[in-house]
């Protein structure tokens, strides 16, 4: 089997994993609303919601500097993020009787990121296959918690069923409480890059979510609901760039982000094409079936998107692993601020069609900032503490 070949088996088991976690937490969400009413999936979905900007929050700055770092400053960053989820998770626990919205988030929060840490590995060691299987394995048990709470408890409760559902990240914290024996914690280098970074993630997590939250703000629900479905189906089909890309992280971390260690332009661009091609497939098909034609033209301009985005992923993961964090940082808080600003004035016209074409047309530009940021410069990365060279120790 030939090196591409290799990456690309390694990209594919990851990405049938991750659809996998996809098809059982939709099975969920239907379960949920069956069993206890859509008001209460409401407060469980707003949960789940603040509990992912809480992570990005607090955990970026980690992820971020695990795929670059030497081992010995890895495994004191990583004994001082399994201090940080536990504190995190620990608060949630106090909030959870009385606040149930604010104390799952914090909890869901804190085993997200302990989960990550504990994933970490296999994501340095270029392994995306084996990281989604972890992550389809804790969404069946948390399911399988969390549904025999639903279906055998006699009077279930949205309490109930969400402290069951969050039971397997107390074996993620247990793991992950070996990682603190013989080892220093050490924070994610200076408060100055550190908050960088976490100011990355929110301008990230705005500039994914931000066309749902405007359309439906502008346009109402039911456009919002159309646009949805196609959107969350182009991300789910974008991600395998993103699995493609990070089978090559120890190669590239290695080299110190050297252009030859990570995938050549060609075979992005083939990923690219074959998942824009498969999101056009995806379009066209709802629109031959007829019922939700809205739906298909959204999904046929986001294939543009899509394949902008799968490229995407590989320079991001280049400009990470170089701890070329400006150049990055700019382009995603730019971009986010620019994408909200566009869709507010073109939803208003348009709709949800003016918001895929606004959403296709910002991808193509990031992907062209992204590609000059990451080839344009050839220079060795600086030091892993960056914003963009501070040179603290590793």
């Amino acid at each position: 089997m030939t090196t591409r070949h290799h990456h690309a088996l390694r990209a594919g088991l990851a990405s049938l994993w991750s659809y996998l976690g996809r098809a059982v937490g939709l099975l969920w969400t239907v379960a949920l609303v069956h069993g206890l009413g859509v008001a209460a999936y409401g407060r469980y979905a707003v949960a789940v919601a603040c509990a992912s900007l809480i992570n990005a929050g607090i955990d970026n700055a980690f992820h971020v500097r695990s795929l670059r770092l030497d081992e010995h400053r890895y495994e004191q960053e990583r004994a001082a993020r399994t201090i940080v989820g536990i504190g995190v998770g620990a608060l949630g626990v106090v909030c959870f009787t009385e606040w149930f919205v604010v104390g799952f988030a914090l909890v869901m929060a804190s085993g997200e990121m302990l989960f990550n840490t504990a994933k970490s590995r296999t994501l340095r060691g270029g392994r995306p296959d084996r990281t989604m299987r972890y992550d389809a394995a804790r969404q069946v048990a948390s399911i399988g918690c969390g549904g025999a709470g639903l279906y055998l408890w006699s009077t279930p409760t949205i309490e109930t069923v969400g402290a069951l559902y969050l039971m397997p990240y107390a074996v993620v914290a247990a793991i992950c409480l070996g990682y603190l024996p013989r080892r220093r914690p050490a924070r994610p280098g200076a408060t100055g890059p550190a908050a960088a970074l976490t100011l990355e993630a929110i301008a990230a997590a705005a500039y994914t979510q931000g066309d749902v939250v405007v359309i439906g703000w502008v346009a109402g629900d039911t456009v919002a609901g159309y646009y949805s479905l196609a959107f969350v189906a182009a991300l789910a089909i974008s991600s395998i760039g993103q699995n493609y890309a990070n089978t090559f992280v120890e190669r590239m971390r290695n080299s110190g982000g050297h252009h030859s260690e990570a995938p050549s332009l060609r075979d992005s661009a083939r990923v690219g094409l074959v998942t824009g091609a498969g999101m056009l497939i995806v379009g066209l098909g709802i629109l031959v079936w007829g019922g939700a034609d809205y739906t298909g033209v959204v999904a046929v301009v986001l294939s543009v998107f899509v394949a902008a985005r799968a490229v995407d992923h590989t320079f991001v993961l280049l400009l990470i692993v170089r701890g070329h964090d400006r150049s990055r940082i700019r382009i995603t808080v730019v971009s986010a601020v620019l994408k909200i600003a566009l869709l507010t004035a073109v939803v208003t016209h348009f709709g949800g069609y003016g918001a895929a074409v606004t959403t296709a047309l910002c991808e193509v530009g990031v992907a062209f900032a992204l590609y000059r940021a990451a080839h344009g410069c050839v220079a060795p990365a600086p030091g892993a503490d960056s914003i963009d060279s501070l040179g603290a120790p590793r």
